[in-house]
C-alpha cells in the first residue's frame, strides 16, 4: 500500500514490514471471502459470535482470524475455539479464563496481545499504561503459562494528530522498556485504524487494522 510505504520512508525505515489486517465487522461473509481472495490473510472481528459464524462459513484454515474487540468471560470458550489470535486481552480475568481453557487442559493457546489504554479514555478497554503495572501483569501472565506476543492499542477518538501520535508512541516506548528491563519478547505492535494508520506506522506499528478504508462504511440493519 502506497501510504504505508510513504510512511515507512518518511521515518527512515523503508524495509520494515507492516501487516494489513482486514476488519470485516458488520460486513457479510462474502466481503471477508473477497478480502482473502485479494490476498489479505489477516482478518479481524470485533464480536465473537459474528466472527465465529464467518469463520465457520469460510473455514478456519482460510485465513488468520483475530478477535480484536473486548470479550466477556463467557465468550472466551468460543473465542479460543474459533480464533487464531485474541488481540484485545485487557483484563486479568480474561487472561485467567484463557489459561483455564487452554494451559490447564493441555490445549494449544491462541496468539495473545495485551491491550493497553494509551489514550486514557474511560470509554476504552485495556490495561493502564503504567510500566510497573504492566510489568506485573506480564509477570502474572507468564506464571500461569500463557505466552504474550505483543501489545495492542486504539488511538484516541477524535484526537488531534499530536494526541494520536503520542498514544501510539507510548505503546512503542512501553514495549521497548518491557523488553529491555523485564526481558519479554513483544515483537507485535497492533495499532492504527482507517483514520490514523499512517501515524501508527510512523510510530512503529507492525500490524494496522483497516475496515472502512478497505470496505467503506459499516453495514447496518
Amino acid at each position: 500500500m502506497e501510504l504505508v510505504e510513504n510512511a515507512l520512508n518518511s521515518c527512515g525505515e523503508p524495509d520494515r514490514s507492516v501487516a494489513i489486517m482486514a476488519v470485516t465487522k458488520t460486513h457479510p461473509v462474502e466481503v471477508a471471502a473477497m478480502a482473502i481472495k485479494a490476498g489479505v490473510m489477516l482478518l479481524g472481528e470485533n464480536r465473537v459470535s459474528e466472527g465465529g459464524r464467518k469463520i465457520k462459513a469460510l473455514g478456519k484454515s482460510a485465513a488468520e482470524f483475530h478477535m480484536i474487540g473486548p470479550i466477556h468471560t463467557g465468550e472466551v470458550r468460543q473465542a479460543v475455539r474459533d480464533f487464531h489470535w485474541i488481540d484485545s486481552v485487557g483484563r486479568l480475568k480474561i487472561v485467567r479464563e484463557i489459561a483455564r481453557r487452554t494451559v490447564s487442559r493441555g490445549e494449544e493457546q491462541p496468539g495473545i496481545l495485551v491491550e493497553v489504554n494509551t489514550s486514557g479514555e474511560s470509554s476504552k478497554h485495556g490495561f493502564n499504561p503504567d510500566y510497573h503495572l504492566l510489568c506485573d501483569v506480564l509477570g502474572e501472565i507468564g506464571e500461569i503459562g500463557l505466552h504474550i506476543s505483543g501489545l495492542m492499542t486504539v488511538g484516541p477518538l477524535g484526537g488531534s494528530e499530536l494526541d494520536t501520535s503520542e498514544a501510539f508512541a507510548l505503546l512503542r516506548k512501553l514495549r521497548d522498556r518491557l523488553e529491555s528491563s523485564c526481558g519479554y519478547d513483544l515483537s507485535e505492535l497492533s495499532m492504527g485504524m482507517s483514520d490514523d494508520f499512517v501515524l501508527a506506522v510512523k510510530e512503529g506499528a507492525t500490524t494496522i487494522r483497516l475496515g472502512r478504508y478497505l470496505f467503506g462504511p459499516r453495514q447496518t440493519g
